[in-house]
């Protein structure tokens, strides 16, 4: 499982990284900074990850010195993310304290050459440095300098604000802001600040320690507990030291990044594919069906098939009705839409009808190739424009309804690229023609959908029950031995509606008519059996293997709360911020609104389901 997170991780701290550099704020501050063009460096060399991490999408399993390479570029990019974190801190702690970068730079320049700007009261001598009294106003601050020993800025040890000294009124500053409200009600609210060192004192008394093995991060560790208002920041303010850093995380991901596509390049490049790869793999994909109906009936979808046959008929007839399918992997999408399309009522009422598995290996001129099996091949075999051949297709179909199935339809299909596909169809005198298409995604079918779609929900227990022992018994009206037959019925209802489970259960069953092995499969908690077979499984991993990491991140941890249990989705989206699964890379939205996005992508592909 752990293989299937490396890329998807990468693509995600990528992201993270990124966005983090365009906030526009921090854009502007670093340019002020002088560190723009280490950072242009660096944000193009990420660029560059991107594009090699997507690459070695599924190909961990084939190398282990490939998973290796990856592991380490995700090492190092968790190095970039702190950094580019760190200096966003920066930015925000030089907005709220009202200082320039060159006074940051002046004021942190003594802590780069001799470690001793910020010091404690055990630091701070009880005279000053022409012989006099220390003032005890001082006992609530800590006492910062610029580069040439004078004290600048006190920092009230309370509520951590920062207040300019000035000569001899220095002191009387110190004792009005201490008396002063907004210090009275931090020291009320927050008491434990008293005792917390400050942020550089933390820094210098940080001992790096690695979590976990040696391999993991390092972590700043501290003698003090933090609060939400103190933060150890392992470095303190230093614009060269920052450019150093920045340049060796930049020096390291080039390096390693050249490792990985090294490796990409010993196994073959995606990239190198012919046009003639999509074709070759479509052909081959287990996962690819086509209009023939395999298992000869369907089970509970009576009511699903005749009501898309009736809006069939009752769709405009000088005009295109895109019907859409949807349910989650496993539901009987595919097998509605053969049992609809192999209805002689419909087969008489086309005069043409095309199947295309479209999945999520998207290619516009295959599918409209596949379109073209109703035209004599001579008509069109040598043709590579696509504008050839959708003319082709658009002068054999013209005046003619057409039920055109579009099966398996991913989120890539852009409506752009669904209207190009459809040209022919929507030219002219369409006459009725009917686009049947099964997708996983609501979204989907929302959006090319010219009625509402036909949602498949799980198959009753009965039906599923049938389904089950035609696929184990080789007929569903078998009743078996009355010990089988009790524990085939207990497995049915584990599977919860879902056809393809029990398609795939029922082969498992067939193997072994024996009390031990159908016990072994009900007892099949994790799936490991289910798997071994591809069936429902190898169709849920699909699906999941599609999700961005922050997604794989928030639904891997809903595995914590029992089956079926119910979320009200602001508190689970909340729940996800505590985690810090939510990452803040839309300026102008709030992290809860970001994790309502979140939930709403999840349902979208039946992850979770809405409940009144």
């Amino acid at each position: 499982m752990e293989d299937a997170y490396l890329v998807p991780a990468i693509l995600w701290l990528v992201q993270t990284i990124l966005g983090t550099l365009g906030i526009r704020e921090l854009d502007s501050w670093i340019r002020q900074a002088g560190l723009w063009h280490d950072i242009e460096n660096l944000r193009s060399e990420l660029e560059v990850v991107q594009a090699v991490a997507t690459d070695a999408k599924g190909r961990t399993l084939q190398s282990v010195l490939l998973d290796k390479s990856l592991t380490d570029l995700k090492r190092f990019l968790y190095d970039a993310d702190d950094l580019v974190d760190e200096l966003d801190y920066w930015r925000l702690r030089h907005q709220v304290e009202g200082v320039t970068v060159q006074e940051l730079d002046s004021m942190y320049e003594a802590a780069r050459v001799d470690h001793g700007t910020v010091r404690d009261d055990n630091n701070i001598p009880a005279t000053s440095s022409r012989g006099k009294k220390r003032s005890k106003a001082w006992d609530d601050f800590v006492d910062i300098k610029d580069g040439n020993g004078k004290t600048v800025q006190a920092e009230c040890r309370h509520c951590r604000k920062r207040v300019q000294y000035k000569g001899a009124q220095g002191p009387r500053v110190l004792t009005t802001h201490v008396k002063s409200t907004y210090c009275k009600n931090m020291r009320e609210a927050h008491p434990q600040l008293q005792s917390h060192p400050s942020i550089n004192e933390a820094a210098e008394n940080a001992t790096p320690v690695a979590a976990g093995n040696s391999s993991n991060r390092p972590r700043m560790v501290t003698n003090q507990e933090p609060t939400e208002i103190t933060t150890a920041i392992a470095h303190p303010w230093d614009k060269d030291e920052f450019s150093s850093r920045i340049q060796k995380t930049t020096h390291q991901l080039k390096g390693i990044r050249g490792d990985v596509t090294k490796d990409l390049n010993m196994l073959g490049s995606h990239s190198g594919a012919s046009s003639g790869h999509h074709q070759s793999t479509a052909a081959s994909d287990p996962r690819q069906r086509t209009s023939s109906l395999l298992q000869g009936k369907v089970y509970g979808r009576d009511e699903e098939k005749n009501s898309i046959i009736n809006r069939m008929r009752a769709g405009k007839s000088d005009s295109v009705t895109v019907l859409p399918i949807v349910g989650i992997g496993g539901t009987g999408k595919t097998a509605l839409a053969q049992f609809v399309y192999n209805d002689l009522k419909v087969q008489n009422q086309f005069d043409h009808s095309i199947w295309v598995w479209v999945s999520n290996s998207f290619d516009e001129m295959r599918i409209t190739r596949e379109m073209l099996d109703i035209v004599p091949r001579e008509k069109h075999e040598g043709l590579c424009s696509l504008d050839k051949l959708q003319q082709v297709l658009k002068t054999h179909t013209e005046s003619k309804r057409v039920l055109l199935v579009l099966d398996d339809v991913w989120d890539d299909m852009n409506d752009c690229i669904f209207n190009l596909i459809l040209a022919p169809f929507k030219s002219n005198n369409a006459n009725g023609s009917v686009i049947l298409v099964t997708t996983r995604y609501i979204s989907v079918a929302k959006r090319i959908g010219t009625t509402e779609p036909v949602v498949l929900g799980a198959l009753e227990d009965d039906d599923l029950w049938l389904l089950l022992k035609a696929r184990a018994f080789r007929d569903e009206n078998y009743e078996g031995p009355r010990n089988l037959t009790s524990i085939g019925w207990k497995i049915a209802r584990k599977l919860k509606g879902n056809p393809l489970a029990a398609v795939t259960a029922g082969e498992l069953l067939r193997v072994d008519f024996t009390v031990d092995h159908w016990i072994k499969i009900l007892k099949d908690e994790d799936g490991k059996l289910l798997g071994q077979s591809g069936g429902i499984m190898s169709s849920l991993k699909l699906s999941y293997d599609q999700l961005p990491y922050h997604l794989h991140q928030c639904f891997s941890y809903c595995s914590i709360f029992p089956d079926s249990y119910k979320f009200l989705g602001e508190e689970l989206v909340r729940i996800w911020i505590s985690q810090g699964f939510v990452k803040q890379n839309h300026p102008s939205k709030t992290l809860e609104e970001i994790g309502m996005d979140y939930l709403a992508e999840l349902v979208d592909l039946g992850y979770f389901q809405p409940y009144a």
